[in-house]
């Protein structure tokens, strides 16, 4: 009874859906907020900064802040657990308008949501503590893995497992899983390679990225079903962004790299 429950609130939430889009209501025009959910800790993407009074900033924020500025509204940060996001249970709902939190374009969430144009290439790496002998998938034979859940870095843990003989402890964030790492509750951790590159970074000495795994993901903003005008908007904006320089500043303030684009 409760797998038909939940079917029949999801049509329902999917019609609700269908119909503000067909009047204009999901473009966000009448509102004064764009309402953003995120996942938070997932820096760079988007994580609160103790030296602004735990701001939440980062890659997406600064990306959503571009898109409501296009639309004279200001973001609306909502703080929420990753699954909600992936099912595209938070989108149907109306709770937000945009789904911003480094999310990987698969075709599965493809089926739930509609994604705006890519804007961040993104493999997953296997990140350890330097000095535990662990340096690949093959030295966790019998060892113990750590992955965030409802990730992309879940499934590839899961697939990858047979063949390297692991086993596999699963988060709930990236918050827990970056402190089980470096608190020596597991033994390696398989995550986007951008979260662990920002950690290292902060702490060298306690974590090192040791093998990148190229898996062709990409990460993109997501609305509703349907919610084409809002669509349209993020993409314009990207676009626009891309030629003329203001997305290359985000990309290498956050990424540290310098961004290349695809043309």
């Amino acid at each position: 009874m409760k797998a038909r429950a939940k079917t029949f609130a999801r049509s329902l939430a999917l019609t609700v859906v269908a119909v503000m889009a067909a009047s204009g209501l999901a473009s966000c025009a009448s509102q004064d907020t764009l309402d953003v959910c995120t996942s938070i800790p997932f820096e760079p993407f988007e994580y609160k900064d103790s030296w602004q009074d735990n701001k939440v900033v980062g890659f997406d924020i600064d990306l959503m802040n571009l898109v409501a500025a296009s639309l004279d509204q200001k973001v609306n940060l909502i703080d929420m657990a990753f699954g909600p996001i992936t099912s595209g249970s938070a989108l149907d709902s109306g709770e937000c308008d945009i789904a911003a939190a480094a999310l990987t374009i698969t075709p599965e969430r493809s089926k739930v949501m509609d994604f705006s144009q890519p804007y961040y290439d993104a493999d997953q790496a296997l990140a350890a503590v330097p000095g535990n002998g662990i340096s690949g998938l093959s030295d966790l034979d019998g060892k113990l893995l750590g992955i965030q859940t409802e990730t992309t870095g879940e499934d590839y843990a899961k697939d990858k497992q047979a063949e390297y003989g692991y086993k596999i402890k699963i988060y709930d964030d990236l918050g827990q899983l970056q402190e089980a790492l470096l608190f020596g509750e597991i033994d390696g951790a398989i995550g986007d390679i951008p979260l662990w590159n920002a950690e290292a970074r902060k702490n060298p000495d306690r974590l090192d990225v040791f093998q990148r795994f190229d898996t062709g993901e990409q990460y993109g903003f997501a609305v509703a079903k349907g919610n084409s005008d809002l669509l349209g908007s993020i993409n314009t904006v990207l676009t626009n962004a891309k030629q003329d320089g203001t997305f290359a500043r985000i990309y290498e303030k956050w990424i540290h790299e310098e961004w290349k684009s695809a043309g």
